[in-house]
């Protein structure tokens, strides 16, 4: 079976001579006038080239004769004493690209052509989708693009697709390269891998035998799935923590990264019996995480710093610096963390980051970003984002949108929102919301079963409003102020009835 290459030379994820000679051609005034051979005898420096090896080497095929990379092995070395060895054929690529012929070699012309710079541009966003570009290359060309050093950009590319651009490319050896590099930093296997894959894509009936088969034997990816289930309560119908924190440990101890921090979240959350000793495990931890590459890691850290939890002290710069780093790979809660810093001096502020996590659809920044719209009288767009803070796993919805949608959208409707009147999704959002401990929601609810009991006279109502009225009373929340108000309104649906309400409080 032959083997499936990758083409270098039609999409923007490759830095490789095809790519290079396609937006040259691209970028040329006369396309007639850059063709490929003649583009390839320019660069090295050739008076003939067969056509079909040209397409080749331009689609990826073949890797370039060892011929023509010794030539410029040739010219690297002279490049270390002279840093414009390759100006006269940069020139020569000017001449392709104004479709003209330029004769005189003038650093000048090609530091400052327009073209060169957008096809500059165009190259460099290439090198940074290229994960054979290393970071320091990168570094190397942004600071020639920032001098506009085009002279030194455009040798160090050539240098690249010639020399060290790897070509061709499997597609087998892809999927190789991106385990290898993904179990780098670890001590785990690919073997490891394969063996939980295996099962996770094959086994169903004995799945979790199978699962925790591979456990006893220390896989990591086991231990973290199964840690997971015990966390989240899939196998006894409630959350073993103790377990949990068991089957994360087996697995740190192969450098898994989420099980670091899974270990962290554990004792940060006080999910079990912590000490001073256990909060400096968990920023510790937290610190081998964030060096694996963990992105939950890095906010986390944001908030040991932000609370000043042992081991560290409150610096809410610090928490600043991690919640940035932890928002540039588009994590939500870093975002809702730099909102929840500039929500009291700079609300405008907070609002653009609540929208960055509200467009990742995170419910609690869906919910701020809702009413921040119904504020403005939004309406429509302000239901949308509340829709968009429940319509998600009960695990993370935001029952502070199901109050918002009772109280503002069902109860009586909403003209702006075009939303009719629905009373019963009303008292259905109100009673969840409630029972994960809103209060707002379990007062409006009060309210409304008060009104209905005036209405009715139903003696199973008032065991709903006994119920509801504990329930607020035992909240946290619960204060004079809360007791006072409840007391008012009371009053008022007291006047407006006939029947005693102290006959039921």
């Amino acid at each position: 079976m032959s083997k499936n290459y990758i083409k270098l030379n039609v999409n923007d994820n490759h830095l490789s001579y095809g790519n290079f000679s396609r937006l040259i051609k691209e970028l040329s005034k006369n396309k007639s006038s850059a063709m490929q051979s003649e583009l390839f005898m320019v660069i090295f420096n050739v008076d003939d080239i067969n056509d079909t090896t040209v397409n080749n080497y331009c689609v990826g095929v073949r890797g370039i004769n060892e011929i023509y990379k010794q030539k410029y092995i040739n010219y690297f070395y002279q490049y270390k004493k002279n840093k414009d060895v390759l100006v006269p054929i940069i020139i020569n690529l000017l001449s392709i690209v104004e479709g003209h012929l330029i004769t005189f070699n003038d650093k000048d012309l090609i530091n400052n052509n327009a073209t060169l710079q957008l096809l500059s541009n165009k190259l460099y966003n290439i090198a940074k989708n290229d994960n054979s570009c290393n970071k320091e290359f990168i570094k190397t060309l942004t600071s020639y693009i920032n001098n506009n050093d085009l002279v030194a950009f455009y040798s160090e590319i050539l240098f690249f697709i010639i020399l060290e651009k790897k070509q061709p490319i499997y597609e087998e050896e892809v999927k190789k390269e991106i385990i290898e590099n993904i179990l780098s930093n670890t001590l785990i296997s690919a073997t490891d891998l394969e063996n939980y894959l295996n099962i996770k894509l094959n086994e169903s009936v004995n799945f979790n035998a199978s699962l925790k088969k591979l456990s006893d034997n220390g896989n990591a990816y086991a231990c973290y799935e199964l840690g997971m289930s015990e966390y989240k309560g899939y196998y006894m119908g409630y959350p073993r923590y103790i377990e949990a924190y068991h089957y994360f440990e087996i697995a740190s101890r192969s450098n898994h990264a989420s099980s670091y921090y899974m270990l962290a979240r554990l004792i940060y959350d006080k999910r079990i019996n912590v000490n001073n000793l256990d909060y400096q495990n968990a920023y510790n931890y937290l610190l081998k995480a964030y060096e694996l590459g963990c992105v939950s890691a890095t906010n986390l850290l944001g908030l040991f710093y932000l609370k000043g939890i042992y081991p560290v002290k409150k610096d809410i710069n610090i928490a600043k610096k991690y919640f940035i780093e932890a928002s540039k790979n588009k994590y939500a809660y870093a975002y809702n963390n730099l909102a929840t810093i500039y929500e009291n001096t700079d609300p405008d502020k907070a609002i653009q980051y609540y929208k960055l996590a509200a467009d990742l659809k995170e419910p609690w920044a869906c919910n701020k970003i809702g009413e921040y719209y119904r504020k403005n009288n939004e309406y429509k767009k302000a239901y949308q984002y509340y829709l968009d803070a429940i319509n998600v796993p009960k695990e993370t919805l935001c029952s502070y949108a199901l109050y918002n949608l009772a109280k503002y959208y069902y109860l009586e409707g909403n003209k702006d929102a075009f939303i009719t009147p629905d009373y019963n999704k009303a008292i259905e959002y109100l009673t969840i919301a409630a029972n994960n401990n809103i209060i707002e929601a379990a007062t409006l609810l009060l309210y409304l079963y008060i009104k209905e009991y005036l209405l009715t006279n139903d003696e199973y109502v008032i065991s709903k409003i006994y119920n509801i009225k504990e329930s607020i009373e035992r909240h946290p929340k619960y204060n004079n102020e809360i007791k006072i108000e409840i007391e008012n309104n009371l009053k008022k649906i007291k006047a407006n009835n006939s029947i005693d309400l102290n006959l039921i409080f």
